[in-house]
């Protein structure tokens, strides 16, 4: 049995949020940061984990 690592080299063409058909930039994005495949007023939407903590503690 073969168990090599394989990678993800395809991602959806829609945003998993709204359905909306991605760009060529949106795509490439969502490749890139292994994230999710987010139309871009979906990916402004994400906050990451840095910036919750900092709010928490203040």
């Amino acid at each position: 049995m073969d168990l090599e690592e394989q990678t993800l080299e395809k991602t959806g063409d829609r945003c998993e949020v709204c359905g909306a058909k991605l760009t060529g930039a949106e795509l490439q994005l969502a490749l890139e940061t292994s994230g999710p495949a987010l139309c871009t007023v979906h990916a402004d939407e994400v906050v990451p984990l840095d910036d919750v903590e900092a709010v928490e503690a203040d």
